[in-house]
């Protein structure tokens, strides 16, 4: 109870004279939150509860009907000292009490208020359901005898082996889904919104979801609470089953509670690990099919709403019930409200719906976290529907907007003409709000903030410095050592490849046995014809084998230093045609070749202003580079695996690449950096290269990354 200025009131004659009990329909539960002990009032007609202090219960519990509230009120103060509570407190109480309609008083009910109070809450309701796809909710019937004569058969299932069964199946369901990712995420989108994968998932849906709901249901039954309500739910349009376990709110343990919540996420957890168990056993067709989808539905649902506790589905009564912080989202959203007017409007003699400032920095960033995750999955779920359903996503995406943003903020700026305690002092309110506003604008679309693109490159020589392989075999002799001075057409390696010998002596015997007959043909025009023919292919055989023959002596192409990795272990060592043995390079010249994200390319390439290299030997020094040369083309292919998270860069690359060829997941331009100043002691060394782009304000940015975000998934 509140501590007021007076303990008296002008409006205490008008109640009390009233003798008010509880109706036969509550009941009163002792919880404790965050060490303190509240009291929690039921409401089994309605399914409503209400939680109260001490000192509210002390007051509640003397409502015998016997009793006035004049009484009571003086018994109260005459029992809690200095914590008396005031007249207003007593009529506040009241109020509340009645407003629930869980209060029964000896005057006859106002029939007309409570009808106004009816189809008011009626309105509410059916407002909150508009205003979100994810809160319609069409009650259907009542399960509670169905669950009595049924928990029998269920109740096995809350033990210990059961918890160990679990464990051991979605661990391994879950160590599969890591083996086969690639598999299951490949071509997500056009997989799932296939015309016959939504039917195969229409008809998986209900199933999941009637198991989840219905564990739920039975969690209520194990500890003694009652489900009086079962429906449909529609989720993003779609419906999917729900029942009431308000009950559970009852309970006395918080880890009762809280697995409550939670009992549909492991359902669901579970029966995604047994699919994928199933997926990798069963052979493409509908048994598989069915599999990928059980898992999509439940692993999907699970990790986005049902186990996020952003959203106000299972998680966020199970992380609510951790805290011990009872109706968490509204009491975030009242405590937004609260701090706004007090600290920003200076409002004073507010009370924080807080109890203390730890629950207040949860409530606060609970607010703001729950709002921005909201906003960002109806975006995403409007944005991938629309890939496959642009009108479908265009109005969900509209909803999301209108709901999420533009309705917020047509509030917040009512809130000065229908707020009485801030249209007690309008000067100061609209002078925070033009302010407000004032830096919102400035921050956002006028202040030029600093602008960088960051990536990775790679010291490196040029392609055509590139010293290759031009015929296999097996090393024979070293002609320059690696670091050597060399001039265009000084030899560099000798092969040996021991069959081609014998294969270039055999061909000129070949070549001159058809010689032969070519002259022993020359009186027959036909036969002579023929000969020549023969003549001809044997000569372009035994030329190809001395060309091989010769490309056993490996020359340099162009003047440089010669750079041979592993020369030591090089000696006898098989190289096939193609391998890259070393480079040619010429230090004055060595580029950095960098890969730059195709979302980043237009303001490397237009707003670029200075370009900045680090090496990762010498990162404390900064190197000034130009860009020499932009490739025109996109590509997936790596110059160098350094640049690939394996090796500790930044590019993510596609497993079925190859060691030899490895390639992004995503598309990326080529750049060649001219760096003069970089040191050149080690070649293929990776480089942080940082692109410094004009600063311009947050907002043009912002506008440019929602607009390639519909380029990229919309094609808009």
């Amino acid at each position: 109870m509140s501590v007021n200025a007076s303990l008296f009131s002008q409006s205490w004659y008008l109640v009390s004279a009233l003798s008010p009990r509880l109706r036969r329909h509550t009941a009163i539960h002792r919880h404790i939150y965050r060490g303190e002990v509240w009291y929690v009032l039921q409401d089994h007609a309605s399914g409503q509860f209400h939680r109260f202090t001490p000192q509210a219960y002390l007051i509640i519990g003397k409502m015998d009907g016997q009793r006035s509230l004049q009484q009571i009120w003086e018994e109260a103060c005459e029992l809690l000292g200095d914590d008396m509570p005031s007249q207003d407190d007593i009529i506040g109480l009241v109020s509340k009490l009645f407003s629930a309609n869980v209060l029964h008083s000896d005057t006859m009910p106002d029939m007309e208020a409570l009808d106004r109070r009816h189809s008011m809450l009626a309105r509410q309701k059916l407002i909150q359901k508009i205003k979100s796809p994810l809160a319609v909710r069409i009650p259907l019937l009542d399960p509670e005898r169905f669950l009595n004569n049924t928990m029998s058969i269920v109740a096995p299932f809350f033990s210990r082996w059961m918890a160990g069964l679990w464990v051991l199946v979605v661990g391994l369901g879950i160590l599969l889904a890591a083996v086969h990712w690639d598999a299951l995420a490949g071509n997500l989108s056009d997989r799932v919104l296939a015309a016959e994968n939504l039917l195969l998932m229409a008809l998986v849906y209900p199933f999941v979801k009637t198991l989840h709901e219905l564990g739920h249901a039975y969690a209520v039954k194990r500890w003694g609470g009652e489900v009086h309500e079962i429906g449909i739910m529609f989720l993003v349009f779609f419906p999917v089953p729900y029942v009431d376990a308000s009950a559970a709110t009852a309970f006395r343990s918080k880890y009762q509670r809280m697995l409550v919540g939670a009992i549909g996420i492991l359902i669901e957890g579970f029966i995604a690990a047994l699919a994928m168990l199933v997926w990798t056993q069963a052979e493409p067709g509908l048994v598989r099919a069915l599999a990928f989808n059980t898992m999509l539905i439940s692993g999907v649902s699970t990790v986005f709403f049902n186990g996020n506790p952003l959203l106000r589905f299972d998680a966020y009564y199970v992380l609510a019930d951790w805290l011990e912080i009872p109706n968490l989202a509204k009491r975030s959203g009242s405590y937004v409200g609260y701090w706004v007017k007090s600290t920003l409007m200076g409002v004073r003699g507010l009370v924080s719906p807080a109890a203390s400032g730890r629950e207040a920095k949860w409530l606060m960033g609970y607010a703001l976290t729950s709002y921005l995750y909201r906003i960002v999955i109806m975006m995403s779920i409007a944005l991938f529907i629309a890939s496959e359903y642009l009108f479908i996503g265009t109005l969900l995406a509209l909803w999301t907007l209108w709901g999420g943003i533009l309705q917020p903020l047509a509030k917040l700026l009512a809130k000065p003409f229908s707020d009485a305690q801030l249209k007690q002092q309008p000067k100061r309110t609209w002078a925070v709000i033009s302010a407000l506003v004032l830096v919102l604008v400035l921050l956002l679309g006028v202040i030029p903030f600093p602008y960088a693109t960051y990536t990775h490159g790679v010291l490196s020589a040029s392609e055509n410095s590139q010293v290759r392989v031009r015929s296999s075999g097996f090393v024979d002799q070293l002609l320059a050592n690696s670091g050597d001075e060399v001039e265009a057409g000084q030899p560099l390696l000798r092969l040996l490849d021991p069959t081609l010998g014998a294969e270039v002596a055999v061909l000129a015997a070949q070549v001159r046995e058809a010689e032969a007959r070519y002259l022993a043909a020359m009186g027959n025009r036909v036969e002579a014809g023929i000969q020549q023919e023969l003549l001809n292919f044997r000569r372009q055989e035994y030329r190809r084998a001395r060309d091989k023959e010769a490309a056993l002596t490996l020359v340099a192409q162009k003047s440089g230093t010669f750079i041979l990795p592993h020369a030591a272990s090089l000696q006898g060592r098989y190289l096939s045609r193609g391998d890259l043995l070393g480079n040619i390079v010429n230090f004055d010249h060595l580029p950095v070749t960098v890969l730059v994200d195709e979302d980043r390319i237009n303001g490397v390439r237009h707003r670029t202003r200075s370009v900045e290299v680090r090496m990762v030997s010498q990162q404390q020094r900064a190197f000034p580079a130009s860009i020499s040369r932009i490739v025109p083309a996109s590509t997936q292919m790596l110059p160098n695996d350094i640049l690939a998270v394996e090796a500790g860069g930044l590019i993510v690359t596609r497993p079925d690449g190859g060691a030899e060829h490895p390639q992004a997941f995503k598309h990326y331009f080529r750049l060649v950096l001219d760096v003069p100043d970089a040191p050149r002691e080690r070649l293929n060394e990776r480089v942080h290269v940082l692109f410094e782009h004009q600063p311009e304000p947050l907002l043009w940015r912002w506008l440019r990354d929602l607009r390639r975000v519909f380029l990229r998934q919309l094609n808009v």
